[in-house]
């Protein structure tokens, strides 16, 4: 005589309690990848900001600066009305412009009417200890990402 098909609840139950355990180790994965991907956005908005300011630069013929309020974590170029913020844990980590670390409530990276702008560097950082490090070519006003 043949068995009904199916499994039993004990059988159930084991399959649910490994599926349950893989699930609890792989979401801290989840939310490390997740952090990162919004740091990487975090450095391209900030990116976008900076080249939208060598932009203007040459364009109008004048200095532009990009302004970095310090204490609020917030940054834009100097004609915007509302800076920019990090979303957390994301922040602004250092910020060194032409060769000095900024310290106080406000930095400017000016960037000149030839395409060219100050030396800098800015680091964006996240809470669990991730950093990536913005850097300016202050001969092309280029700014490229490094890790």
């Amino acid at each position: 005589m043949r068995g009904r098909g199916g499994f039993s609840l004990m059988e159930l139950l084991v399959v649910l309690f490994i599926l349950s355990l893989f699930a609890a180790l792989a979401a801290p994965s989840f939310s490390r990848t997740l952090l990162s991907g919004r740091m990487r956005a975090c450095a391209a908005e900030v990116r976008a900001t900076l080249s939208k300011a060598r932009s203007h630069a040459i364009a109008e013929g004048r200095t532009r600066f990009v302004v970095f309020n310090l204490e609020e974590g917030t940054f834009g170029l100097d004609s915007d009305a509302v800076l920019r913020g990090f979303p957390e844990p994301i922040q602004l980590g250092s910020l060194i412009v032409a060769g000095e670390e900024v310290r106080g409530t406000t930095a400017r990276v000016r960037f000149f009417p030839d395409g060219t702008a100050e030396e800098a560097e800015i680091s964006v950082a996240s809470g669990d200890g991730g950093m990536l490090l913005l850097r300016m070519d202050p001969l092309t006003g280029i700014v490229e990402v490094a890790q």
